[in-house]
């Protein structure tokens, strides 16, 4: 097995995935093949480049009673990697399977599969912590007896987290099953989460896995196939998903796209360019036959699916990931939750976000101060040596980036920059206090941002402004005053620093140079 990753971004990762029988890339989902009824033509999936496929060995085994395991790849009519589930879910939806956990990994390796599941417990969503604890603990039973009974090394196996909603269950299921050899470990027991948007839950759950298991092995996410959705699981770190989604919407007459879904039965004009919705319109489709119409839209609903993936792997490479999910939260306020959850995880997602990126990054309001970047801002601004006992001067920070070159604040930066007795800083919308000495660090020189006339916002970056005032115990303090932000930067600096006397200079209307000579004549 090779797992090679290429680019990260959060906790989201490009990489490609080799097995036996071809590599992929991720993240990846795997398109579940029902093995008893096949919606679509194997050649379609040859056709527009996946390479990777799921199907159900228990399922397999069922529909052939009584007839010796044959070779999955021909069964399926696919030649490249076919993962297998084990029939977990079907313990999850019954109660029970008619196998036992030994007897499906022989079955898995007999059909020669490419990536095999152990028998593991579901834990499912209604389970109390008593019955999570169980399912953990009969999940590594299991997994042990798997791993001794395992014989062919050119498979690879996947080993389940459990524990539900319970976190510190899936903590626990996590770090025992990280201490075991598998190729691949997933997340199990997510399926009713997302089915009732309980976003906020399923990302305390992946996270809780993710900080468990070894970072080297990727991460697979059972019954996760909404696209709107795969930005925030591929940012939690999931490096794969599975799920049969695509066909069972469209047998319902429905239709997926990156923002949601849609009824067939509503849809006047198809905005998708992809080849099936190119070749015909809603109406033409709903005149079609039952089958016709439901291999058409599984089609599209497929392409759906890995067009966003291609949209989610761009985002990585050009470290975009998080404007992704802040345009995805707008559209749908599930999903808006859903991202105000991950900022609770904002310090963790840093640690695995690169420090420089081929592109600048974007602030669009109060979202955007939990971006991984904005954190590790304000690390990095605490720990810049403090010059106490100066002046400080405070300039507005304006659209011209490093904010020194504004035209503006050029000739006043000029002449203080290097005075020993003054400290230098700007005043920021995205990043309240800019002192001199990080004006050029990324990603502030490449940020780019609006000024959105917010007083709330002006409240808050004033109130960041005035703190860094304090900590300097400055001398005097000179604000060159601009807009509303400069009016709320002058009361807060007041309030906060009430002995110290503020030196206010109106920016407009006032030449730079006039502005820095009335500085240096009143500089103690």
């Amino acid at each position: 097995m090779s797992f090679q990753v290429h680019g990260k971004d959060l906790l989201g990762r490009i990489g490609t995935l080799t097995t036996k029988s071809g590599s992929f890339q991720t993240p990846h989902m795997f398109p579940v093949v029902d093995p008893n009824r096949p919606v679509l033509d194997p050649k379609f999936y040859r056709d527009v480049g996946i390479r990777a496929v799921m199907t159900n060995a228990y399922l397999l085994k069922r529909g052939r009673p009584g007839q010796p395991p044959t070779d999955v790849h021909g069964t399926l009519g696919f030649k490249e990697t076919v993962a297998t589930d084990s029939g977990a879910y079907q313990i999850l939806e019954y109660g029970h399977v008619g196998v036992k956990p030994s007897e499906i990994v022989s079955y898995q390796e007999k059909i020669d599969t490419d990536i095999g599941v152990i028998l593991d417990f579901p834990t499912g969503f209604h389970s109390d912590a008593k019955r999570a604890g169980w399912t953990v603990d009969e999940t590594v039973r299991r997994a042990d007896e798997a791993l001794k009974r395992i014989e062919r090394k050119d498979i690879l196996w996947v080993g389940p987290v459990q524990g539900g909603v319970h976190i510190k269950e899936v903590s626990r299921s996590a770090v025992e099953m990280g201490k075991r050899p598998f190729s691949i470990y997933a997340l199990g027991s997510p399926t009713e989460l997302m089915e009732a948007q309980r976003f906020d839950v399923l990302v305390d759950m992946i996270v809780a896995a993710k900080k468990g298991l070894p970072h080297s092995r990727p991460l697979h996410l059972f019954g996760a196939g909404h696209p709107a959705m795969f930005p925030f699981i591929v940012a939690l770190g999931c490096d794969m998903f599975d799920s049969a989604a695509y066909a069972l919407y469209a047998r319902t007459g429905r239709y997926l796209t990156s923002d949601g879904t849609q009824e067939l039965a509503e849809i006047e004009e198809f905005s998708c360019m992809c080849r099936i919705c190119d070749s015909t319109t809603p109406e033409e489709m709903r005149r079609l036959d039952t089958s016709e119409r439901e291999q058409l839209l599984s089609k599209h609903n497929l392409l759906a699916c890995f067009s966003e993936l291609r949209r989610i792997r761009e985002a990585i490479r050009t470290g975009h990931l998080w404007d992704l999910l802040e345009h995805r939260a707008y559209a749908n306020p599930a999903f808006k939750k859903f991202l105000s959850k991950f900022v609770q995880h904002s310090s963790f997602l840093e640690q695995f976000t690169p420090t420089v990126k081929p592109r600048g990054i974007s602030h669009f309001g109060e979202a955007s101060d939990y971006r991984p970047e904005m954190i590790r801002y304000s690390v990095r601004r605490s720990r810049v040596p403090m010059q106490r006992g100066r002046a400080v001067v405070l300039l507005p920070g304006r659209w011209r980036r490093p904010y020194h070159e504004d035209p503006r604040n050029l000739p006043i930066v000029s002449k203080l920059a290097n005075r020993s007795n003054v400290s230098l800083c700007f005043y920021t919308i995205p990043f309240g206090p800019v002192p001199m000495e990080l004006d050029e660090t990324f990603p502030l020189a490449q940020t780019e941002s609006v000024d959105s006339r917010d007083p709330i916002m002006y409240q808050q970056r004033a109130g960041q402004v005035a703190a860094w005032v304090k900590r300097l115990l400055p001398e005097q303090v000179f604000l060159v005053s601009e807009g509303e932000y400069g009016v709320t930067l002058g009361k807060e600096l007041s309030g906060a620093v009430p002995r110290l006397k503020v030196l206010r200079i109106e920016a407009k209307g006032s030449k730079p140079d006039r502005t820095v000579n009335s500085i240096i004549q009143r500089i103690c």
